[in-house]
């Protein structure tokens, strides 16, 4: 039985009725990804105070989608809707098996995609606890993600939209940046971040670091191949830069024996 009050409720949030041609993009992925659960999700969000508004789409993906939004305050956010029936469902099953924080994993994939959602919330948490640059998480609630949003009118670029604007030197100081960070990470928040690469570094005062859906503590036994892919993407990436790089297997050994 449709629920017109929820309708009317998610309509106002995302502004359908004043913007519905001009925010087609919006209507359509809205259509698509949001699900009852979602919707549901949503409202409460909206009620809380936490999503007054969304008004435009980040990002699209086959995992989740991120969507430019306001609060009650009128202070920007970064809505992250994690879909509640993905294709992802294989990839995110070892994931959250092979986490030795995560207990009891539901067979429900939705309620499984509600502990994929809390982890990266605190996977944020813990990050910025050990003073590495990502999107302050505000508020979580199932399939859900409210963050900080990262940008002024628009959304901050990542490094893969920006790279050829860039001089050497700042490939330069982006790679120091991007190694501290693995170090910091691994040797003093015993996390790695699993998936670091040009495509989830924001541009911005400082460099942000998104996507932590994937990151996990040192004693995953994932970790360890987590750790070398970041270490490659970032290697391998500043290299075709031109970059002066380190030695993948010394750095790698540096970190491991450190």
């Amino acid at each position: 039985m449709r629920d017109y009050a929820l309708e009317r409720e998610i309509e106002t949030l995302l502004g359908l009725r004043e913007r519905r041609e001009k925010d087609s993009e919006l209507y359509k992925i809205a259509n698509e990804v949001f699900d009852r659960t979602t919707k549901e999700t949503l409202a409460y969000l909206h009620r809380r105070g936490a999503i007054e508004n969304l008004y435009g789409v980040i990002s699209t993906g086959k995992e989740a989608n991120v969507f430019a939004g306001v609060d009650r305050e009128g202070e920007r956010v970064a809505v992250k809707v994690y879909r509640t029936y993905t294709t992802e469902f294989r990839r995110i099953w070892e994931y959250l098996a092979a986490d030795p924080r995560v207990g009891y994993l539901p067979k429900d994939m939705r309620k499984l995609v509600f502990v994929w959602t809390r982890r990266e919330f605190k996977n944020l948490q813990r990050a910025i606890k050990y003073a590495v640059r990502a999107p302050e998480p505000l508020i979580f609630r199932n399939n859900v993600l409210v963050m900080e949003f990262v940008g002024d009118d628009l959304p901050a670029p990542r490094l893969k939209d920006v790279e050829k604007e860039l001089e050497k030197s700042d490939f330069e100081e982006l790679y120091s940046y991007l190694m501290r960070v693995i170090e910091r990470l691994w040797k003093r928040g015993d996390m790695v971040h699993g998936d670091l690469s040009e495509y989830n570094v924001l541009i911005w005062d400082e460099p942000v670091i998104i996507d932590w859906s994937q990151a996990t503590v040192r004693r995953n036994r994932m970790s360890l191949e987590l750790l070398k892919r970041d270490l490659r993407n970032v290697i391998n990436y500043f290299a075709r830069k031109g970059i002066a790089v380190d030695d993948y297997d010394e750095k790698l050994r540096e970190l491991i024996e450190g």
